[in-house]
């Protein structure tokens, strides 16, 4: 697989993780050219997210769209557009009094044929019970200090049950120190909420419950894996054998005049 093509499959990856949390979660949800929307109601931008999975047939019109239905659910949003899939959308966005919100660096994993074997003390499962679900929304609240309500609000009870996500929870000595969640689509291992409680950090928990969740995806027939890194994980992401596929630029709304 190219990068290019793993840089497409991540940009289906991402709208499909979003769209399997909404669905369990209850959000609501919208298809505007080849934009997917999810509103999840949380005052938080990134938790209502606009994901491009191809160039727009009217950039201007789809931004309009976008900052319609955001209007309508009266919550701030985030566009997260691959850079050079779609530089017009950009520009259209920029043009409406969106604003530019960062860059987060995309990453592949061309082949997962081969799990390598980790050395971490955590014992780590692929969740079956409401127990490991809870677990899974402790650690991201920890992990990622996050309001007690917004995990309840992102992970629905029915998550687990899902044939597209899978996720991990790494404990010791029984407490949950480490998780990770897969979302598949197709043949594409995608990995998010990577999360290590604070206390716990810089002892390799994050990298086993990764390799976990692609472990568990390589069990379902997934050939390759994405994510988007965080600032932090991408030197463990670089040394697992992720590569640079491009950069997610992301705009914000509402529109300021």
């Amino acid at each position: 697989m190219t990068p290019t093509e793993l840089a497409v499959a991540g940009d289906v990856n991402l709208a499909a993780a979003w769209m399997i949390l909404a669905r369990h979660a209850g959000h609501p949800t919208a298809q505007v050219d080849s934009l997917t929307m999810i509103a999840t109601g949380l005052p938080i931008a990134f938790f209502n997210g606009v994901f491009v999975q191809a160039a727009t047939s009217d950039p201007e019109a789809a931004i309009d769209a976008t900052i319609t239905y955001f209007a309508e659910h009266d919550v701030p949003f985030l566009i997260w557009v691959r850079e050079g899939l779609d530089e017009p959308l950009l520009a259209a966005g920029r043009a409406a009094g969106l604003r530019d919100a960062g860059e987060v660096p995309a990453m592949g994993l061309r082949a997962v044929e081969q799990i390598p074997a980790t050395s971490s003390v955590i014992e780590v499962v692929i969740g079956r019970d409401d127990a490991d679900l809870e677990a899974h929304r402790i650690v991201l609240t920890a992990g990622f200090e996050m309001p007690n309500d917004v995990a309840d609000r992102i992970i629905g009870d029915g998550l687990l049950q899902d044939d597209d996500a899978a996720i991990a929870v790494g404990r010791l000595e029984g407490v949950p120190v480490a998780t990770a969640l897969l979302c598949q689509s197709g043949t594409t291992a995608g990995v998010y909420n990577v999360a290590t409680v604070p206390d716990y950090r810089r002892q390799g928990y994050g990298e086993t419950v990764t390799w976990a969740v692609v472990a568990e995806g390589v069990r379902r027939g997934c050939t390759h894996s994405v994510l988007q890194s965080s600032p932090t994980g991408y030197a463990v992401y670089r040394r697992m054998g992720y590569q640079d596929v491009g950069r997610y630029m992301q705009l914000t709304g509402p529109p300021v005049s």
